[in-house]
């Protein structure tokens, strides 16, 4: 310095250190930040050092890259230098360093920046770091007196830039204080917003949403466990372009041991099987999501649920950022919170689908009460009993019930169809209405056994179908004609206890088509004559399929004997015992069928 004394450059800097410390104290207080004082920062320099121009650069670790963050009479243009670690190192060493000749190991960088460089009007970098931490470069360029440049400015550049080195880092852990603080609010905010959700639809989606949120990200994406194909399955994404390699199609990854899983879906595999997160900051192992960085946690409820990703972590000016492990741990803290939420939306989604099958089983429950008789038919010289009792909540498959003909005799009907619940029960409507169209045609058992095929066949899924028993009485004569249809075979008791069974008939109806059918097998009925003390048993396979603790069966066996002994009770007390000996024998056992009796008998 040839103009200004040694003493007045002291001044000055004295000066200058007095001004950096008090805009350093508004930082350190949390009052500002060096980027809304970087430019107070940088004018102190250009005055402490008599220059005229000049500017401050940050470093972006994460692009390896230098950017503006302050200016003075510098062109207003984006402006970005890219710089290797290696270049930094050697920077480091020739501090501060002569644009105009740089060491023979910079050059090449030198020269390969010339045109940002002009932009500056650079004649000094003075690097900015902490701890060998490089933090960016103070550049100045046209100083008032063209001997600037000498000894006392590079000292002077030194001091200035490690103060403000300081100031940078000040800012950044009062910026990284405030975003910690900003993030736990956003956490505690989210948290409480996603657990109000009941509809699982509306919940993944603000989950994608409040994650790429939470951490300042540009894309996320939920994937869940099916339970039942055990498949780890995109539920809900938000600025998702996935890129598939040619040999995968969707994403849908297989979490047994023994599938195969493609080495692009690995990573996510390994979270949802170990529930250990994964922070990826390469293009490699990201390339299927189309970004740079990601982090993918597990969602834990009682057990892993699925796994949440997060991609592209955005600082200022877009700039992609590395997501850290502090970035882990806030998102696993949201995770464990999403877990929460997502049963909590399930369990009210099975209340609500619970509330609703018990409506359609109450509604089904009234259905089925219609559809059996009060009581009934009195027919002169004849008793009669039926009794239905549904294993579940009051809906079942059986049927029973009394139809009269149009030429006076009656018809006996027993049924169990296939299924539970409303179908059951709509199901048994259909065969009732049916029965009902065919009697008043007054046709032969066979020929009425075929339409009810036809119709079953024809307006019911193809795994519902009905075995039936239907049985004309012809009550001045006595006779009975029967049909079998796949049902249990009815008991004929005789006065003097010998029994005989009714068997003709065919297959169950609305199994198979008619063609089929007819190639298997063709209905047929029998007709037997009843006496005075005759009775006639129709029952369903809940009697003698009850099961006791020790899952022995009831059977037919034990059925036969005791309706030999009850062959001279009244037909309510008969059914009134077969029902009580099947409790008794069933004991602390659970039913799990419904339960029909029918009793015919002659007095």
């Amino acid at each position: 310095m040839q103009t200004d004394s040694v003493e007045q450059a002291m001044q000055r800097l004295i000066l200058s250190l007095s001004e950096i410390e008090e805009v350093g104290k508004t930082i350190a207080s949390g009052q500002s930040s060096f980027g809304a004082s970087s430019q107070t920062y940088l004018r102190i320099v250009l005055k402490t050092l008599q220059a005229s121009r000049g500017a401050i650069l940050r470093f972006n670790p994460a692009e390896s890259q230098l950017a503006i963050e302050s200016s003075i009479n510098i062109a207003d243009e984006p402006l970005i230098i890219p710089i290797t670690s290696d270049e930094i190192g050697i920077m480091l060493q020739f501090s501060p360093l002569d644009v105009s000749q740089p060491p023979s190991s910079l050059k090449s960088f030198m020269d390969e920046i010339h045109p940002q460089l002009q932009v500056l009007n650079a004649t000094f970098w003075a690097p900015l770091k902490i701890h060998e931490e490089f933090l960016g470069v103070i550049s100045l360029g046209e100083f008032f007196d063209d001997s600037e440049g000498g000894g006392w400015t590079r000292e002077l550049l030194n001091v200035l830039a490690d103060h403000i080195s300081v100031a940078i880092a000040h800012s950044r852990s009062q910026e990284d204080l405030r975003a910690a603080k900003f993030r736990l609010f956003i956490l505690s905010d989210t948290t409480t917003q996603i657990a109000k959700l009941l509809d699982t639809e509306q919940l993944e989606e603000e989950i994608v949403n409040h994650a790429v949120r939470l951490l300042d990200a540009s894309a996320g994406c939920l994937t869940l466990i099916n339970p039942i194909t055990q498949q780890l399955e995109m539920k809900n994404s938000f600025a998702l372009d996935l890129q598939f390699p040619p040999d995968l199609k969707y994403l849908s990854i297989p979490l047994k041991a023994d599938r195969m899983i493609h080495p692009t879906l690995f990573m996510l595999h390994e979270v949802a099987t170990e529930g250990k997160t994964q922070i990826r900051n390469d293009r490699e192992t990201t390339a299927l999501f189309g970004r740079k960085n990601l982090i993918a946690v597990p969602v834990f409820g009682h057990e892993i649920l699925g796994v949440l990703v997060v991609l592209g972590k955005k600082g200022r000016s877009g700039i992609t950022l590395e997501f850290t492990d502090e970035d882990g741990i806030l998102l696993e803290a949201f995770a464990n919170q999403v877990g929460v939420a997502i049963e909590n939306a399930r369990l009210y989604q099975e209340a609500i689908e619970k509330r609703r099958l018990q409506a359609e089983m109450e509604e089904a429950a009234k259905i089925q009460e219609n559809l059996l008789p009060e009581a009934p038919p009195k027919i002169p010289g004849y008793e009669m009993a039926g009794m239905n009792i549904p294993h579940h909540d009051g809906v079942g498959g059986d049927y029973y019930g009394y139809i009269q003909e149009p030429d006076g005799s009656w018809g006996l009907v027993i049924s169990d169809v296939a299924g539970k619940g409303m179908q059951a029960a709509l199901l048994v409507a259909t065969l009732r209405a049916a029965l009902l169209s065919e009697v008043a045609k007054q046709t032969d058992l066979p020929t009425m056994a075929l339409a009810l095929n036809t119709l079953i066949y024809e307006s019911s899924p193809v795994d519902k179908y009905a075995t039936l028993c239907y049985a004309r009485l012809h009550p001045e004569t006595g006779r009975l004609t029967s049909l079998n249809a796949g049902h249990n075979v009815p008991l004929v008791i005789r006065r003097d206890g010998s029994l005989q069974r009714l068997e003709a008939g065919g297959l169950m109806v609305g199994m198979y088509p008619d063609d089929m059918l007819r190639q298997m097998s063709e209905y047929e009925e029998e007709t037997i004559q009843l006496y005075s003390g005759d009775m006639v048993l129709f029952y369903t396979d809940g009697v003698t399929e009850t099961l006791n603790v020790h899952e022995d069966m009831y059977d037919e066996k034990r059925l036969e004997e005791l309706v030999k002994q009850l062959r001279h009770a009244d037909a309510n007390e008969i059914c009134a015992e077969i029902y009580n000996s099947t409790l008794e024998f069933q004991g602390e056992a659970q039913r799990f069928d419904d339960l029909t009796l029918m009793v015919l008998k002659k007095k």
